[in-house]
């Protein structure tokens, strides 16, 4: 037992005087490291060395860099207040022109609706003026006509007048044969507009107030048309009244009194109903000052 308790002190004392590292002891006892320990303080001397020549290098960078930094700030500067004061005036002046267009715009929009104001009453006048032609162009001749009126016929001698005294006119005022001439056409034109008629029409042609009965030669024109006996005279109009006055009238008794006159020289109907067409576009002519 005593050597089993010698042995065992003795091994507990070998553990307890090897427990420390053989470099803190050696660095303690101020022994010079074995080889592996030479190894591991040169990496950290060389680190070390690193380190002290790193941090110098970072601060200088980063002095170059804050300076660089500033350098360029202030630089910057002037640029962008010339940038900001630029922006500025092309703010001003774009809304100088955004102003000066909003005006156009208010002056135009007024223009617009004085024109549409002098548009409807353009359309009012020319409605007006279409009923007023609408309401004349009947009486002028434009438009076809029918109402109640009357039909006079003119019908000349089969051949010319014989020698009598008793003709009211001289036999110089007739035409050859005893014919009508274009004033007994016109004096019978006058007497159916004076009798009240509204519109009349001598074989088909619609008379109007530019038309002109006159001669040509042998032949009688109403406006431009030709006409040949007997002459039809159709009249719309109150025909009790239209028959009475041209039955009394002096130019119809000389008409049926003049030599060679036959029976039917001057007959006259009273009608129901009576269809005038229309006559021609008339072609117009406008008086003008003198200097225009």
């Amino acid at each position: 037992m005593p050597d089993v308790q010698a042995r065992t002190q003795t091994a507990l004392e070998r553990v307890a005087a090897t427990a420390l590292d053989p470099g803190y002891a050696q660095a303690s006892a101020g022994r010079p490291p074995a080889r592996p320990g030479r190894r591991r303080g040169s990496r950290r001397a060389r680190r070390n060395r690193w380190h002290s020549l790193a941090m110098p290098l970072a601060l200088l960078l980063t002095g170059l860099l804050t300076a660089l930094t500033i350098r360029q700030g202030v630089a910057a500067l002037p640029a962008g207040e010339r940038l900001r004061a630029r922006l500025s005036a092309e703010y001003e002046s774009r809304s100088a022109h955004r102003d000066d267009l909003a005006a156009d715009v208010r002056e135009l929009r007024s223009a617009i609706a004085d024109l549409h104001a002098r548009q409807r009453s353009a359309d009012d006048a020319w409605d007006t003026a279409t009923a007023r032609i609408g309401a004349l162009a009947a009486p002028a001749g434009l438009t076809a006509a029918r109402g109640p009126g009357v039909r006079l016929t003119l019908t000349d001698p089969a051949a010319g007048p014989p020698a009598d005294a008793g003709n009211p006119r001289p036999t110089a005022e007739l035409t050859p044969g005893g014919r009508l001439a274009d004033h007994d056409l016109a004096d019978m034109v006058n007497l159916l507009w004076s009798a009240g008629a509204e519109a009349v029409a001598v074989n088909g042609v619609r008379l109007t107030a530019l038309s002109a009965v006159r001669a040509a030669g042998d032949a009688i024109l109403v406006g431009l048309s030709a006409v040949e006996a007997p002459y039809v005279l159709d009249a719309i109009g109150d025909s009790a009244a239209i028959v009475s006055r041209v039955s009394a009238a002096p130019v119809t008794m000389r008409l049926r009194t003049r030599a060679g006159a036959p029976p039917d020289a001057v007959t006259i109907a009273r009608l129901g109903a009576v269809t005038l067409p229309a006559a021609a576009d008339p072609s117009l002519r406008y008086a003008r000052g003198s200097g225009s």
